[in-house]
């Protein structure tokens, strides 16, 4: 039922016939009602399976890893959106189905220098090699790691912050009740940002991403 706020020209809200009331921006608007159109192609299922999978795996970081580093660099899309948009066909709607490795975070500052999984098994699950990364003097380096689980649907965050300039790594662990193995689909990324001395992040280098094999 259509609702009349304040007289017949101001606001409306509803529907009524086959017209609807609403406001864009401020604006009050009358516009033909529409049903959409929904004939649930296969190719309409298979975008849905995209959105979802890349939105249950997004979830996981908003907090970690979006909000404190990516969210201040974009102007017109949050640091989630960033990552749906540039991740989504990465999935194929189904689970164990990356078909490539995912990026966390963009850039042009100098990447990290290694991934490795050198301890011949799952612990530490990637360990990143010390990089030299020159910044201002009275910054901080913070070293990310993430990692996803397709398989699983599990997601691990590591962050490590090292004084002025020089090197910075972490070492990221799957714990062992996660149960990780070698056919799960793991992606790995990495990233390096900087704090000056007012703790406020400057910069972010391109992700490293990679998948591994947990032996």
């Amino acid at each position: 039922m259509a609702k009349i706020k304040a007289g017949i020209l101001s606001k409306v809200s509803g529907k009524v016939a086959g017209v609807v009331g609403a406001t864009w921006k401020g604006q009050n608007y009358l516009r033909e009602l529409v049903k959409p159109s929904n004939p649930n192609t296969a190719l309409q299922q298979a975008q849905r399976g995209l959105m979802s999978a890349v939105v249950k795996c997004a979830r996981n970081y908003s907090g970690d890893v979006f909000k404190p580093y990516l969210d201040k660099f974009l102007k017109n899309m949050s640091g989630y959106n960033w990552f749906v948009k540039e991740n989504i066909k990465k999935f194929n709607g189904t689970d164990n189905a990356l078909t490539s490795a995912l990026a966390f975070a963009f850039g042009n500052g100098q990447a990290c220098k290694a991934l490795l999984n050198d301890n011949g098994g799952a612990y530490p699950l990637v360990s990143l090699a010390d990089t030299a990364f020159t910044v201002p003097a009275g910054t901080t380096i913070t070293c990310v790691a993430v990692a996803w689980n397709d398989t699983k649907g599990q997601a691990l965050v590591a962050a490590k912050t090292e004084n002025g300039s020089g090197t910075a790594d972490t070492v990221l662990d799957a714990p062992s009740e996660y149960g990780w193995s070698a056919s799960d689909k793991v992606s790995v990324g990495a990233f390096y940002a900087y704090l000056d001395s007012n703790g406020v992040v400057q910069a972010l280098s391109p992700s490293i991403q990679a998948f591994i094999t947990i032996s």
